[in-house]
């Protein structure tokens, strides 16, 4: 896939750069995962004539060519080229439309990328852009409050009520805030693209409230408060303190303060589950984060996560995930094969020479 990044004079930079951080992020990953081996993704900034322009802030990131594969799927006829429209800082919705009457000639380079097949992503004020060329005419999506009511007027046959923040209409994909950006770009990401690059990018670039929690133990820097909140929130510490050792009931209820009929009744009550599931579930993933960051084989990774029986460990994961740990290693890693980063065998090479 193809990516122009389209820079405009009343441009928000923001957006633009949070969809680069985002491509260079999923290209980062692909060749952790794949090293030597194109991802597919390549991306220019473009000004309003539709030229490749350097990069605004010098030192970024140049722009990058189309890789080989994105070349040859063009000359097969194929459509992987995405126009990204940022937001525009108009002053408000009368300015945004005087913006339209001095750029026709942006109107026009969106024209021809929608008449040639691609597809756009559109962020904040800058889904009016699509829709001043009819490519949102039948369509309910949602608007910036700020402009829906101009947008409205202006825009008869598409209809600016709905309350979904993001989606998509025919070849447009439309955000109603920059702030979403960057979640915006991995949904563009996953539909266009890799539905698996996008997830794993999605766990490097937005925030993992559960592995926030999770990691600090399992690099044993954990800081903990005194609590007396409620026997269920102790008892989930407790488990995601002691995600290594055998589960017995009796310890979690000690450490809840409660008996263990009352402690089943009430993290029942509050999370769905019994304390053992949810052992289960911080019990993937923490094997999940094991083989996205690490070498760990799967029986270290099994009694890491309290089961000296791989075979057994192995079985959980798959039931969990619906695939075995070495698939989900393939699809996921954020970190390249060892034969690519042992430093001391290059070390080796060197003293030998």
């Amino acid at each position: 896939m193809h990516v122009r990044l389209l820079w405009l004079p009343h441009a928000m930079p923001g957006s633009l750069f949070a969809a680069l951080d985002v491509l260079r992020t999923a290209s980062g990953i692909a060749q952790l995962q794949r090293p030597g081996r194109e991802c597919g993704l390549s991306w220019q900034v473009i000004g309003e004539t539709g030229r490749a322009l350097p990069m605004p802030v010098p030192g970024l990131v140049r722009s990058r060519r189309r890789s080989r594969a994105a070349k040859r799927g063009r000359k097969q006829g194929e459509t992987r080229s995405l126009l990204v429209i940022p937001g525009v800082m108009a002053r408000n919705a009368p300015h945004l439309g005087e913006l339209f009457e001095q750029q026709r000639a942006v109107l026009k380079l969106v024209e021809r990328h929608a008449q040639a097949g691609g597809w756009i992503a559109a962020s904040f004020n800058g889904i009016a852009y699509a829709a001043e060329l009819g490519l949102l005419d039948g369509a309910r999506i949602g608007a910036p409050w700020l402009y829906q009511s101009w947008m409205a007027r202006r825009y008869r046959l598409c209809d600016f009520t709905h309350d979904e923040p993001m989606g998509v209409h025919g070849r447009v994909f439309h955000s109603v805030a920059p702030a979403l950006q960057t979640e915006f770009m991995l949904r563009v990401l996953g539909h266009l693209h890799d539905p698996d690059l996008a997830q794993a990018s999605a766990r490097v670039l937005l925030l993992q409230a559960e592995r926030q929690l999770l990691t600090p133990a399992l690099t044993a820097q954990r800081w903990l408060t005194p609590t007396a909140d409620s026997p269920v929130f102790r008892a989930r510490r407790w488990l995601r303190d002691h995600i290594g050792a055998p589960y017995r009931l009796a310890e979690v209820a000690g450490a809840a303060a409660v008996s263990e009929r009352t402690l089943l009744r009430h993290f029942r009550q509050v999370t769905g589950m019994t304390p053992l599931a949810y052992l289960h579930a911080l019990r993937i993933e923490r094997a999940k984060t094991l083989l996205e960051v690490s070498l760990h084989g799967t029986q270290a990774i099994a009694e890491a996560c309290g089961y000296s029986d791989a075979a057994t460990f192995r079985r959980l994961f798959q039931r969990a995930t619906g695939m075995s740990m070495s698939d989900y290693r393939a699809r996921y890693a954020l970190r390249a094969r060892r034969r690519y980063w042992r430093v001391e065998d290059g070390l080796r090479e060197g003293t030998a020479a």
